[in-house]
């Protein structure tokens, strides 16, 4: 397919210092790094068991999805790299679905530095974050998602979650926060 054909794929090309976001209805697709921003023969660093190393060979210097962006298709940036900044927009919906027959893992065994979930996000789908390595992950209180294993194996330093669902979660059943006593190595920080 030539790059014509290609770009009929895609209704709309949104921007970012980080790289161009190719889209489908508001779901990214593709996403292409400006030259500044990719790391060229990717980067070591550790993966989600913590103890070794991995190639990461999609790396990136900073991940600023955005604003327009509704979500993400399948595999996104799985297995990719983000070293310095990664934020994610309000506009966004969703990361992944929550459609049993997707494959998910938009962020999947990806290394990445701070992540704010939005509070527009009302689904977190299969295996979004399944096995990724986070430095610091926050929760919003307005996050709510059904339980899809959206973080299995990862390891995250330090997860904030707010005072109410930590609370609220004595039981092990508040939907996908059971993610984090189940399928995680974490540290709970709550706010």
């Amino acid at each position: 397919m030539n790059l014509m054909d290609e770009l009929k794929v895609f209704d709309q090309v949104l921007t970012s210092e980080s790289g161009r976001f190719y889209c489908k209805n508001g779901i990214v697709q593709r996403f292409e790094p400006t030259s500044f921003n990719l790391i060229e023969g990717g980067i070591y660093a550790p993966q989600d068991n913590g103890n070794d190393m991995k190639h990461y060979e999609l790396a990136v210097k900073t991940l600023i999805v955005p604003n327009g962006i509704k979500g993400f298709c399948d595999n996104f940036f799985r297995d990719g790299a983000v070293t310095d900044i990664f934020i994610l927009p309000d506009s966004l919906e969703s990361i992944g679905t929550n459609d049993l027959n997707s494959k998910g893992c938009v962020f999947a065994k990806s290394f990445l530095p701070e992540v704010v979930i939005p509070g527009n996000v009302k689904i977190l789908g299969i295996y979004c974050f399944g096995g990724a390595c986070i430095d610091k992950l926050v929760i919003r209180e307005t996050t709510e998602s059904p339980y899809l294993r959206q973080f299995k194996d990862a390891r995250i330093k330090e997860l904030y979650l707010p005072h109410s669902v930590v609370s609220g979660n004595k039981d092990g059943d508040y939907d996908f926060y059971r993610n984090f006593s189940n399928h995680c190595n974490c540290r709970v920080i709550e706010y």
